[in-house]
């Protein structure tokens, strides 16, 4: 499994530009997601095929 939370905080560091999370994964991100501080500040993409693209958001707050 993925260590979801690694790759948000390399994110938040501006260590990664992105993270995309397939329609298979999105379960155990989101059970990640919901409990990290940081929440606020990553901004999700819906693709086409399900999967959805993460990124810092440019202002720091959505």
């Amino acid at each position: 499994m993925r260590d979801f939370l690694a790759e948000m905080d390399a994110l938040i560091n501006n260590e990664k530009t992105e993270m995309k999370v397939a329609q298979s994964e999105f379960l155990d991100f989101q059970k990640v997601w919901v409990n990290y501080d940081h929440r606020k500040e990553i901004v999700g993409e819906a693709q086409r095929n399900g999967a959805v693209i993460y990124r810092k958001s440019e202002s720091g707050t959505v």
